[in-house]
């Protein structure tokens, strides 16, 4: 009981003491006064800030800067494979590297490592449906670079549209050093970072990337799992590769 009495004691001073401190009759001076009796009083001492998750991808990119990014497609790969703060590369754990040849004639640019043959269901139904339509004009997938704006895989399943302009100059510099002579753009998010438009604004006839003194004829079609989910829209996606292969690999 005497113990009991002892905390109960302790914790009335402490509870006072505190309260006067808060007042500020602890000190023989204070600069600004605190209104105890306001609804709304607000704590006026500084606290650190708070980054939202964008500003905490941009402070791990900022370690990377543009200037220092790989200058050739190996490096780049191994970058990508050991976490480095890279565009697309934070979004979680697991790292997916671009695969296909360092020189191309067709490169491949998607939003999201989903076309990539996997043990994944989602991502091998994709993975399949993408080799079929490329096939379908004479493309096999092995021979082309195929790339995607996050490396890593978003939590929401989604690029983040605050992320697309990093993203976009990313790509860019990869096709600076791929060279392909054409692009296939996959979905929407991909054709909105590299061409700054939605993808039904920009389909159905051919669009031209220019970076570095290339004009690169490109696709831009519905992405394997859009389709999939829409089958309707599969004969939309046959025309667009229908007017890829006429106009860009059946040029002489």
């Amino acid at each position: 009981m005497e113990d009991q009495g002892k905390n109960t004691t302790f914790a009335v001073v402490e509870s006072l003491s505190g309260w006067w401190e808060l007042a500020g009759v602890d000190s023989a001076v204070q600069e600004k006064t605190l209104d105890l009796l306001a609804r709304d009083a607000v704590d006026s001492s500084p606290t650190m800030p708070i980054l939202s998750n964008t500003e905490k991808k941009q402070a791990e990119l900022a370690a990377v800067p543009a200037n220092m990014w790989p200058s050739d497609i190996a490096t780049l790969r191994q970058m990508v494979a050991n976490g480095s703060p890279l565009p697309g590369n934070v979004y979680g754990p697991i790292r997916f590297p671009p695969s296909g040849p360092d020189v191309c004639d067709v490169m491949v640019i998607s939003d999201l490592p989903d076309i990539l043959d996997s043990n994944d269901m989602h991502m091998s139904a994709n993975g399949s449906l993408f080799h079929r339509m490329l096939a379908a004009i004479g493309i096999e997938t092995a021979q082309c670079y195929c790339t995607w704006l996050a490396t890593s895989m978003p939590s929401t399943g989604e690029v983040p549209d605050n992320d697309l302009p990093d993203l976009s100059a990313f790509m860019l510099h990869q096709i600076k050093l791929i060279k392909p002579k054409s692009l296939v753009i996959l979905g929407s998010a991909a054709c909105k970072a590299l061409l700054g438009e939605e993808l039904m604004h920009s389909r159905a006839e051919l669009r031209y990337v220019h970076e570095d003194g290339f004009n690169l004829p490109t696709l831009v079609t519905f992405h394997p799992r859009t389709l999939i989910a829409r089958p309707a829209m599969k004969k939309q996606a046959w025309r667009d590769l229908q007017m890829f292969a006429k106009e860009v690999l059946q040029c002489p």
